[in-house]
Parts: C-alpha cells; sequence; structure tokens
C-alpha cells in the first residue's frame, strides 16, 4: 500500500469548500441555522418555512404582527446574521 497518497481530513475538506457550489451550499445551510439561532424557540413557532435564494432570505410566517415586528428589524437581522457568518451573505430578508 502506498502511503505518501494519503490525506488528513481538514486537507480533504479543505479542497471540497475551495469548489464554489459547495461552499455556496454550505453558507447556505449555515444562514438558516444562524437565523434560527438569531430567532428563537418563541418566535420559531410562527415560521411557516424560510428558505434562501439569491442572497435573499424568504420567510413564510403565520402572523401578521410578527412580520411587522420582524421588519422593524430587518436591517439588525441581516447584520447579525453576516457578523455571525464573517461575510456578507444575505443582502435582504423578504417577509411573506
Amino acid at each position: 500500500m502506498r502511503r505518501n497518497n494519503i490525506n488528513t481530513i481538514a486537507e480533504v475538506i479543505k479542497k471540497l469548500m475551495r469548489n464554489n457550489k459547495l461552499s455556496k451550499r454550505f453558507d447556505d445551510l449555515n444562514v438558516l441555522d444562524v437565523w434560527n439561532n438569531i430567532i428563537g424557540k418563541d418566535l420559531e413557532k410562527y415560521i411557516k418555512s424560510t428558505k434562501l435564494v439569491d442572497d435573499k432570505l424568504y420567510v413564510k410566517l403565520r402572523s401578521s404582527i410578527v412580520r411587522n415586528e420582524i421588519s422593524y428589524k430587518k436591517t439588525q437581522l441581516i447584520q447579525r446574521i453576516n457578523k455571525k457568518l464573517k461575510k456578507d451573505v444575505i443582502k435582504d430578508i423578504i417577509l411573506k
């Protein structure tokens, strides 16, 4: 068996992350995870679904009151998400 062709797991992951499509998808998953952490369990029950399309986070809500509250804090939420991810992934939050 040849040993000179063995890579560590960290090296393999770094190579995979250089792939633009994979890194974009990984960022998308991180955005949704950070969003759920920021919103918290109290507001999470009012959210029907979330998805990320073209740097915009689409959030479907069950309550118009919660929609208004989130719309007031939209810029703060965008800044918090981007700060946690340490890059500008989200440009806008669309509330439906």
